[in-house]
């Protein structure tokens, strides 16, 4: 895991803000697809505060949810990433350049996330 975040972060750093690959969680952790998503100051484990989005819109049972970085910048930014049916995480570091995340996914009656929701980092 220490390794999935250090290599992302010499990667992500290598490029300009404008040229960066987007940042994104995994498809899947232990073969359970990826669901959701929480953006976080701080450090992993230690203090770490959840970030609540700075915008969200939706449309139907559609929802976009994003979060403006420069303004969480005095404390490192990291993702965690959550898989359906595990208690098992994945984090990753968020680099400066990056400037916004967004999470779009869906919900079913019963306000269950659905279908294949996607998250990224630019």
């Amino acid at each position: 895991m220490l390794r999935l975040t250090a290599f992302l972060f010499f990667v992500s750093a290598a490029w300009p803000a404008d040229t960066a690959p987007p940042l994104a969680c995994p498809t899947t952790l232990s073969t359970r697809p990826f669901e959701r998503v929480n953006v976080y100051n701080g450090k992993p484990g230690g203090e770490e505060y959840d970030l609540a989005p700075d915008d969200e819109k939706h449309s139907g049972r559609k929802f976009t949810q994003t979060w403006f970085l420069k303004n969480y910048r005095a404390m490192s930014i990291f993702v965690r990433c959550r898989y359906r049916g595990v208690t098992e995480v994945t984090n990753l570091d968020v680099p400066a350049p990056y400037q916004k995340c967004i999470f779009t996914f869906e919900l079913d009656q019963k306000n269950n996330i659905v279908g294949k929701p996607e998250f990224s980092c630019r």
